[in-house]
C-alpha cells in the first residue's frame, strides 16, 4: 500500500460521497491506494450512505465529534506509506503521482503542503518547492513515518489552526515542510457547518496557544500582542460587530493557558515560523 487518503467528514454526506468518487476516478486503474473515511458522529445520514461503500472504503466511525483529531483515526488505520489528508468537501484533481516521486527521492520532507484553489485559505501566494511552517488542512501530504513518530493533530485545539500547530512539531523532530505546487487540490467549501463568527474565535484562541505553548518565554508576549492587534484589524473587513469575537477569543485562551505546558521549540523554528505566519508577523511594521 503507497496511499492512504484519510477523509474527514462531519454531516456532509453529499460532499463526501463527491470526494470518495473523485478520488477513485483520480487513482483508476490503481490498487495501491485506499480511502479512510473517519466519519465524527455525524447525524445526518453520512454514516448509512458510507457503509453501502464498505466495498470501496473502510470506514472509521466515531461515537463523539473531537473536532481535527478525528482525523487521527484515519491515520492510526491507514496502512499507506503516505497519507493524504483532505476534507469532506476537497478533493485532488492532478499531480498525485508527482508529488509521490517527490517524497520517494526527498526523505526529509515530512510533509507535503497541497496546490489549493476555493475557499478562504488558498495558497496562491507560496512559491513552488518553498520551505513552509505550516500547510492547509484540506489538502496535503503526510508520511505515515512522521505521524509514528509524533502523533496526530492536537485535539486540544478542536479546530482550526491545527496545521501550524502540527507544523511547528514537524520541523522541531528534523523534517521539512515544503509546498508542492503541481499537486492540485480543489476545495468546494461546503457553507454546511461553517461560520465565520466561529472561524475567527477559534482561530484567534489557537494561534494564542500555539505561541504560549510553544514559543519562549523571552519572546511570547511580543508574539501574542502581535496575534491580537493583526487579528483586531479585521473589523474593518468584518465590521464594528465582531469586536466581541476577539474578547471571547482571548478570554477562552487565558482559560486554556493554565493547562497547556510549556514545550519550547527551537529559537531557529521559532524565528522561522514568526516571520512566515500573518498573524505573528510585525504590526503595520512597527511591533
Amino acid at each position: 500500500m503507497k496511499i492512504s487518503f484519510v477523509i474527514l467528514n462531519y454531516n456532509r454526506e453529499a460532499e463526501v460521497l463527491q470526494t470518495i468518487e473523485k478520488t477513485h476516478q483520480l487513482m483508476q486503474g490503481r490498487t495501491d491506494y485506499e480511502i479512510i473515511i473517519v466519519d465524527n458522529a455525524s447525524t445526518d445520514n453520512s454514516v448509512a450512505s458510507l457503509k453501502a461503500l464498505s466495498n470501496k472504503i473502510k470506514l472509521v466511525t466515531r461515537p463523539s465529534n473531537n473536532g481535527i483529531a478525528g482525523w487521527n483515526d484515519g491515520f492510526a488505520e491507514a496502512s499507506g506509506k503516505y497519507m493524504v489528508v483532505l476534507d469532506d468537501d476537497s478533493n485532488v484533481e492532478s499531480g498525485i503521482d508527482e508529488a509521490i516521486n517527490y517524497l520517494d527521492v526527498h526523505s526529509e520532507v515530512g510533509v507535503l503542503s497541497l496546490n489549493i484553489t476555493g475557499g478562504a485559505f488558498q495558497t496562491d501566494d507560496r512559491v513552488d518547492l518553498q520551505d513552509c511552517t505550516d500547510f492547509i488542512g484540506c489538502g496535503a501530504v503526510i508520511r505515515k513515518e512522521v505521524y509514528n513518530k509524533i502523533g496526530g493533530f492536537a485535539e486540544w485545539l478542536f479546530i482550526y489552526t491545527h496545521e501550524w500547530e502540527y507544523g511547528l512539531r514537524v520541523l522541531n523532530a528534523g523534517y521539512k515542510i515544503k509546498y508542492f505546487e503541481k499537486c492540485k487540490v480543489l476545495h468546494r467549501t461546503s457553507a454546511l457547518n461553517r461560520t465565520p463568527k466561529r472561524l475567527k474565535i477559534f482561530s484567534v484562541r489557537n494561534e494564542l496557544v500555539i505561541v504560549y505553548k510553544y514559543f519562549s518565554t523571552e519572546t511570547r508576549n511580543k508574539y501574542l500582542t502581535r496575534i491580537m492587534l493583526n487579528n483586531v484589524k479585521g473589523v474593518y473587513k468584518y465590521g464594528l460587530h465582531t469586536i466581541p469575537w476577539f474578547y471571547e477569543a482571548y478570554s477562552e485562551f487565558k482559560k486554556m493557558k493554565g493547562q497547556i505546558v510549556h514545550t519550547p521549540v527551537s529559537k531557529e523554528i521559532e524565528d522561522f515560523s514568526g516571520k512566515n505566519i500573518g498573524s505573528t508577523k510585525p504590526f503595520l511594521n512597527i511591533y
